[in-house]
């Protein structure tokens, strides 16, 4: 296969001698072979196939000049405040991803049947608004657990700043849920699902 393939590129009548010549050479690379085949052949013979330069200088140089701008790019990378590899090590899972769609879903999916079905009947029914729109608000927070992880949602709902909404939210849903079927209060269920809001 060789000998057919520097046979092709020789372009030559395929006489013995010339393939022993050209096999008989050991190279480094086929770049190099390349070069000294070049550099035999004669740039008057119209066959347009002497580039008159080095190809393997010519690569070495554009691998070079690739090498160094990429580790230009890969060093300026790295030094910035929150590196590539910080950055992609938080994005979640495809898993999490599926589960944080299903979770928002449904949970805009219960928020829309407590408002659409619910909403207008709310002064006979202020129980079934007020289990929909918790149970909702439920799934889409449990969506958030899912997509950053339940160690991460936690520690960003009870960080400082946000700790005082966060129990007020939670206060509110099981006051929802506590008015709604235990005490059966139209007035406090209306009142905590406005909380909640």
């Amino acid at each position: 296969m060789q000998k057919m393939a520097q046979g092709w590129f020789s372009q030559s009548s395929g006489t013995e001698d010339q393939l022993q010549k050209t096999t008989s050479s050991s190279s480094s690379s086929l770049l190099a072979d390349w070069n000294s085949y070049a550099a035999t052949r004669d740039p008057d013979d119209g066959s347009g196939l002497a580039f008159g330069f080095d190809i393997e200088s010519a690569v070495r140089s554009a691998n070079d000049t690739v090498s160094g701008t990429f580790n230009v790019v890969s060093k300026g990378v790295r030094d910035l405040p929150g590196n590539l590899q910080s950055a992609t090590s938080t994005v979640p899972s495809g898993k999490a991803l599926m589960y944080f769609g299903l979770f928002l879903a449904s949970g805009v999916f219960f928020i829309f049947i407590a408002f659409t079905m619910f909403l207008p009947v709310m002064v006979l029914m202020p129980q079934k608004f007020a289990l929909c729109f918790t149970v909702g608000c439920g799934f889409i927070i449990g969506s958030f657990f899912a997509l950053r992880g339940p160690k991460n949602q936690l520690a960003h709902m009870s960080s400082k700043e946000r700790l005082p909404f966060t129990l007020g939210f939670i206060g509110s849903m099981a006051g929802t849920i506590y008015v709604s079927m235990v005490l059966h209060s139209y007035i406090l269920s209306v009142l905590f699902s406005v909380i909640q809001v």
